[in-house]
């Protein structure tokens, strides 16, 4: 398999590369995506959903398939696993699943978690891989749609509940040169199903290298799944993300992304209501410094009556960083009786940074209570000062009031242990936090 190349002029070339393994025992929609990649232009600064992301720095240098890269070994990764998940976590290393590094004992009957590649005969791959992604011209999911080789799969039997949290671990290790992963998840959620997934992306050096998820999550009526993304990958990596839910009646999807890491990253949830009354929250915390450029493009459907949903997405902004949120919420026709949320909270600790924020309504339906709204600003002085006269010195008074900041989104993780670790990356995030640059 030759080089990877992302850039316009070799796309066609990128789709020869990954020829052979089309039909290779997964669905036939590598076939479909071969097509609509050889013709899908590359995203440029004209168009209107990427004019705030500069990807030039992809071309810098080629990208390779994993088994071509010389990846160095992973290491220790015990300390990465919670102990809530001791017997219901997945770990894949550079993309590449690790059975002696996973752990799957004890499930309840009917109950699947497991690697892709294993379950490719199951029905539900069968029936909902790559049918579930509704993402047009996006060359970055026709990418990750042709070169998977293995990821997660989760099955969930009606009214079946996996009591122990799900950890999907992502490792991404040293390496002599820069390449390329395609992580894949598929959750499957029957009837009244429950279930908690982590899913954790570790860069464990500085190395460059470009990671692709995709994610499809499909909740029939009463499914509850709630979702935690943690990404914290190497500060030279790229890290594009596109997790999609679909929700049947009275399903519920909760979903918290924490974003840390990665020289650029581009995550694009949606959630599409595909009956009456579901609930489903898509909030996130970003919290980026020096030359980190994190973009956040969401879309909240609202096909049907009788929905709550809820966004708060709060970035904080240090050095030259760069903070872009699009947030849509789309009320179709005849959707009445909808309750939707979404605020993008924007705190800026230094004059460097840069934030771009529009959330966005489209309702086409009458008897709705839609809001939102956006807010960039410093932190107030009155507030420092305050604390500063009950004792605490100006940088101890800022970093408390940033760390308060951030901790909304946190508060709603429920498993003690990701708990706990939030806490400590926020901590280490606002410790230090420079007075020259926030009075500038």
């Amino acid at each position: 398999m030759g080089k990877v190349e992302i850039r316009d002029s070799v796309l066609h070339q990128l789709a020869s590369n990954y020829k052979p393994i089309v039909g290779n025992g997964f669905p036939e929609f590598r076939k479909e995506s071969l097509r609509e990649l050889e013709e899908t232009p590359f995203p440029n600064p004209k168009d209107e959903a990427w004019r705030f992301i500069d990807l030039r720095p992809l071309n810098r240098e080629p990208f390779l398939p994993v088994n071509e890269s010389d990846p160095a070994e992973a290491g220790d990764v015990e300390k990465y696993f919670i102990p809530e998940s001791e017997s219901t976590r997945l770990v894949f290393v550079n993309g590449l699943f690790q059975k002696s590094l996973s752990s799957i004992e004890g499930l309840p009957d009917g109950v699947v978690i497991g690697n892709l590649a294993d379950h490719a005969g199951h029905s539900a791959v069968v029936k909902h891989l790559g049918r579930l992604i509704n993402y047009e011209k996006d060359p970055f999911t026709l990418l990750n749609n042709l070169s998977f080789e293995d990821g997660s799969f989760v099955y969930l039997p009606e009214d079946s509940a996996v009591e122990s949290p799900i950890q999907l671990l992502q490792i991404y290790t040293d390496a002599s040169e820069d390449y390329f992963t395609a992580p894949r998840v598929l959750v499957v959620a029957e009837p009244n199903s429950r279930a908690t997934l982590i899913e954790d992306h570790i860069g464990l050096a500085e190395n460059r290298y470009l990671t692709i998820p995709v994610s499809e999550f499909r909740l029939y009526e009463g499914a509850h799944l709630h979702h935690v993304r943690i990404q914290r990958d190497s500060l030279s990596a790229f890290h594009f993300s596109r997790p999609i839910a679909w929700l049947s009646r009275h399903a519920e999807y909760h979903a918290y992304t924490i974003t840390l890491g990665g020289q650029m990253t581009r995550n694009e949830p949606r959630v599409i209501q595909d009956d009456e009354e579901v609930d489903f929250t898509l909030d996130g915390l970003v919290l980026i410094d020096g030359n980190q450029v994190s973009d956040t493009h969401s879309v909240m459907d609202h096909k049907y009556s009788h929905a709550n949903s809820h966004q708060l997405h709060k970035v904080v902004v240090k050095g030259h960083a760069h903070s872009i949120f699009n947030g849509k919420i789309f009320v179709r026709k005849d959707a009445q009786k909808i309750d939707s949320f979404q605020e993008n909270r924007n705190l800026l600790l230094s004059v460097e940074g840069l934030v771009h924020t529009k959330p966005q309504l489209e309702i086409f339906a009458d008897d709705v209570l839609c809001s939102h709204g956006a807010t960039i600003g410093q932190l107030d002085p009155e507030e420092v000062f305050y604390l500063q006269s009950r004792g605490m010195t100006a940088e101890k008074a800022k970093e408390v009031l940033t760390y308060a900041f951030a901790l909304e989104t946190i508060e709603n993780v429920t498993v003690e242990s990701v708990h706990d670790l939030l806490l400590d990356e926020v901590k280490r995030y606002t410790k230090g936090i420079s007075i020259e640059r926030m009075t500038a």
